[in-house]
């Protein structure tokens, strides 16, 4: 796995350097948008969630020379638990129900949850002289993520998993965020069609911030690698800045 990211960032930091000597100047921007993510998981992961999606919104900086800083917020959900019944085995029956305070069925979803901010660096790669603003697009981006199981009692009907007893099953995890994306941007020279598609890899290397959970007991603290394989659109409008004055145009 290690030597998997270790090739991975070194292929970026080349593909940096040779797109760097290119001197191709563009347009000067403020791309503002949002995007939607389909991801599968891998690494610790892999035992516990199934398949997410995540939405972010997104503003970067874009410059002449086609490289964009970015900052990015995302919110990620879905993920449907692979064991529901070990999730949440102290209180559920032998057949997966959960009896509520009037002692009949009480209803829960279970899910992944997760949040995370990034600061990142883009670069873009015309592939035609006609549109510099568009083509082959790599970007490398370091955040901060939080994620947890989400444990929903519909009614708030069974005491067992609400209020401070909700910690004992959340598993609340945090740790630092690496992602790599390769993909193609297009931004039209009428101002009327931007966007990015991307594939994306992200490591996570996390640990649980509960001391315990109460369906294996206590926890080690260990760091875990997770990982996120993603398929990304994002949609942009970007704001244009001219030369001596300068001029918007909003799409």
């Amino acid at each position: 796995m290690k030597n998997r990211i270790y090739y991975i960032l070194a292929l970026f930091s080349l593909t940096f350097s040779l797109s760097a000597q290119q001197g191709k100047e563009s347009d000067r921007a403020w791309l503002i948008g949002a995007g939607l993510s389909a991801n599968t998981v891998s690494g610790d992961w892999v035992d516990r969630y199934r398949e997410n999606y995540s939405v972010s919104a997104f503003v970067g900086r874009k410059f002449k020379s086609n490289y964009t800083l970015t900052a990015e917020w995302s919110y990620l959900f879905g993920g449907e638990v692979s064991d529901r019944q070990g999730a949440l085995k102290n209180v559920f029956t032998p057949d997966g129900q959960l009896i509520n305070i009037s002692g009949s069925y009480g209803q829960v979803n279970i899910n992944q949850r997760g949040t995370y901010f990034n600061l990142g660096i883009e670069k873009t790669i015309p592939l035609g002289r006609l549109n510099k603003n568009s083509g082959l697009n790599i970007g490398l981006t370091g955040g901060y993520m939080w994620h947890w199981l989400n444990v929903d009692n519909v009614g708030n009907d069974s005491p067992q998993i609400i209020d401070d007893y909700a910690k004992g099953y959340d598993r609340l995890g945090s740790g630092f965020l690496l992602r790599e994306s390769l993909g193609f941007i297009y931004l039209s020279p009428s101002r009327l069609v931007n966007f990015k598609l991307s594939f994306e890899i992200s490591q996570i290397w996390s640990q649980d911030l509960r001391k315990y959970y109460y369906p294996v007991g206590e926890l080690s603290g260990e760091p875990q690698l997770n990982l996120l394989y993603g398929l990304k659109l994002n949609w942009y409008i970007p704001i244009y800045l001219g030369g001596k004055t300068e001029e918007y145009y909003y799409n």
